[in-house]
């Protein structure tokens, strides 16, 4: 009897579900949408009650509609959102809103710790640059401005070890992945740096323990398995972070193979076997999901979050009406590359790497009357592929050329965007059969977990399949530098 896994992607704007077979064929799948807030300017916050929701339902649909014998499914596991803090209590309750990793409100807390640690010392170790995105200063702000959440918090969790606890793990843990984003977590060491959490006034009992990835942390609690038909005895694998999982789904475990996932975020990734510091801490280094290995990664806050935004403002024009993403890359195919001069900074929640600045705001420059919808979706693919150029001429600066680009996420669907994206950088990208590489990346640790692979490099062989190959056309290379030079000089010139 074949055996199988369930994987389970909680991302910023919903959840799903895929039972995989070990050779990665999907046997079942559902998707569930759920809503951000914006209770103020710079304030981001999610229900994570309804995240977990979401997560029990589609997992119960996808299993139902697999039609593959329930005892075959051995193991499930997650690919999250990262850095959302949940504040919960001894019962893994939530008591408050989730702070979103796209939140801003942090300003006083990340000045708090640069005054405390430092730019290059907190770089040096936790591999990450002072940002509003990370966990740390979304916790701190909890301590400072709601004393009594931060009282009764039992653990701070991060969605990943939030949902493992809430389907049956055994204690309050987080995989390393996860935790590296936390900006407490020495990156070379893997384990909670004590001196940053004294430094920081942070509570240590209030923070998980720490897991690898692929380890098991549990088995299916009973309340679960009944909502979801899946037996009380299916094993609970430590996942991670959503673009560490997507590395392993695309195959990135090896020096010089990088990803690009366009996804709600946009995400370059490359892998190396040692932590990937940058000597101008730009780039954050990281922990992957492969235990023993790192990550360099460049990361946009708004990337996917960019078209949707979009998609719903011509929904709002149009009364309601569905617009589906198809019509505007048909809108899109028909505008000349260049946009028309219409260029779009994709920063509607800050800028990430490698300019790091929570303040910047998106826009559209160069808007005139002659340019229609098509035109503005066109310049947001586009945005959105010299922002992530950006970040691979800081890869490039310091030694990290990728020999071969594999793109993943929603993004990855669209030939067009595909198509840009290896105009805009100047080099062969290769789309990957399974574009969902975060799902695909956490069932692969599945089912290492269940010991249906013998390793991670063993489930990558057999799990993981790459499509076509989009090649630079090389009459665009003028068109797309000069654009490039205006977007960089652009920012530029709004935040000096």
């Amino acid at each position: 009897m074949a055996d199988y896994v369930a994987a389970i992607d909680c991302g910023t704007t919903g959840a799903k579900a895929v039972i995989f077979d070990t050779e990665g064929n999907w046997h079942g799948t559902a998707y569930k949408e759920y809503p951000c807030a914006f209770p103020a300017p710079n304030r981001v916050e999610q229900d994570a009650e309804q995240l977990f929701e979401a997560c029990v339902e589609v997992l119960a649909i996808a299993v139902r509609e697999s039609g593959v014998d329930l005892s075959a499914i051995k193991a499930l596991s997650f690919s999250t959102q990262r850095c959302t803090v949940i504040p919960v209590d001894e019962d893994c309750r939530p008591l408050r809103a989730a702070i979103s990793w796209q939140d801003n409100r942090s300003d006083a807390q990340c000045a708090a710790i640069r005054e405390a640690i430092g730019d290059k010392d907190f770089y040096q170790t936790t591999g990450l640059p002072i940002a509003n995105v990370w966990t740390l200063p979304s916790i701190m702000w909890i301590r400072d401005e709601e004393p009594e959440v931060y009282a009764r918090t039992h653990k701070f969790m991060n969605p990943h070890g939030f949902l493992m606890k809430r389907f049956g793990a055994e204690n309050f843990v987080e995989d390393r992945s996860n935790a590296s984003l936390h900006g407490l977590v020495s990156v070379a060491e893997g384990e909670w740096n004590d001196d940053f959490i004294a430094r920081t006034g942070v509570d240590r009992t209030k923070l998980p323990d720490l897991i690898d990835s692929g380890t098991v942390a549990g088995t299916l609690a009973p309340d679960i398995s009944r909502r979801t038909g899946l037996s009380a005895g299916t094993l609970l694998v430590a996942g991670g972070g959503d673009q560490q999982c997507a590395g392993i789904g695309a195959g990135v475990i090896s020096p010089g193979l990088g990803s690009v996932t366009l996804g709600t975020a946009g995400v370059v990734i490359c892998s190396f076997d040692t932590p990937p510091f940058d000597p101008n801490g730009a780039i954050p280094a990281e922990m992957h999901c492969y235990p023993g290995k790192y990550i360099c990664e460049g990361l946009q806050s708004t990337a996917g979050a960019a078209l949707k935004w979009l998609r719903n403002m011509a929904q709002g024009a149009t009364q309601g009406a569905e617009v589906e993403y198809s019509l505007f890359n048909e809108m899109a195919a028909k505008v000349r590359p260049g946009a028309e001069g219409l260029l779009f900074l994709p920063y509607l929640a800050g800028a990430g790497a490698p300019q790091w600045n929570g303040a910047a705001t998106g826009t559209f420059h160069g808007l005139t009357q002659g340019h229609d919808l098509g035109a503005l979706a066109r310049a947001v693919m586009e945005g959105v592929a010299f922002q992530n150029a950006l970040i691979l001429r800081e890869f490039e600066k310091t030694g990290r050329d990728l020999t071969e680009i594999r793109l993943t996420g929603g993004g990855a669907q669209s030939p067009l965007w595909s198509q840009i994206q290896a105009d805009i950088y100047g080099r062969p990208v290769r789309r990957l059969k399974e574009d969902e590489a975060g799902l695909l990346g956490a069932a692969i640790l599945a089912a290492v977990g269940a010991d249906l692979f013998k390793s991670i490099d063993d489930g990558v062989a057999h799990m993981v399949n790459t499509l076509e190959t989009y090649v630079p056309d090389a009459s665009l290379q003028a068109v797309y530098s000069e654009a490039l030079l205006r977007f960089s000089q652009l920012y530029q010139k709004l935040h000096a």
